[in-house]
């Protein structure tokens, strides 16, 4: 019984880093290409790459470590909650 209970929440929290990067990944996606350098990050291709590759690494890592779960959550809230911000601040011009 208790098993399951983690089974479940490990289950939750897997697929809620999952979605958490493919946001982060579809809003990089949608940015412009020349708003990234303007907020002084790395390029828009370097933000695709290592998306895709933290939810590639999540997604394989769904039995095996949490820890690689949790940094790739990590990285996608870094760019949700500060990179985000400053694009969406270059694009409405309040930069």
């Amino acid at each position: 019984m208790v098993f399951e209970i983690v089974y479940v929440i490990q289950l939750v929290f897997w697929y809620g880093f999952i979605a958490l990067l493919l946001w982060a990944f579809v809003d990089c996606l949608l940015r412009r290409k020349d708003a990234f350098p303007a907020i002084g990050t790395m390029p828009k291709a370097g933000w695709l790459i290592v998306l895709l590759v933290a939810m590639l690494f999540v997604w394989l890592a769904r039995w095996y470590s949490e820890f690689i779960a949790m940094a790739g959550g990590g990285l996608a809230a870094y760019y949700l909650l500060d990179v985000r911000r400053g694009l969406r601040e270059v694009a409405e011009g309040h930069w």
